[in-house]
């Protein structure tokens, strides 16, 4: 079932940019904890780190989605046995 979930997210995500693939919301959240870096860091440093932070929040996103999903489906599993 896990594998199915993720067919449909892949399928809901993927006309998504790389960039796009997470919510602004996160994406604010990760450049505001990056600021520091990004004045300490070199420019090329600094967005390799920010790249490996979106990365990491895309897949994320994805595992929410998945349990999300099955907490959704089993819900709805109890409502119908009552």
């Amino acid at each position: 079932m896990n594998k199915m979930i993720r067919s449909l997210y892949a399928a809901t995500v993927q006309e998504l940019t790389a960039a796009d693939r997470i919510s602004q919301s996160v994406k604010e959240e990760i450049l505001n904890l990056l600021k520091e870096e990004e004045v300490t860091l070199k420019r090329q440093e600094y967005e390799r780190y920010r790249d490996k932070a979106f990365q990491a929040a895309s897949v994320a996103e994805e595992s929410g989605f998945e349990r999300g999903f099955l907490c959704a489906f089993q819900l709805f599993a109890e409502c119908i046995r009552q």
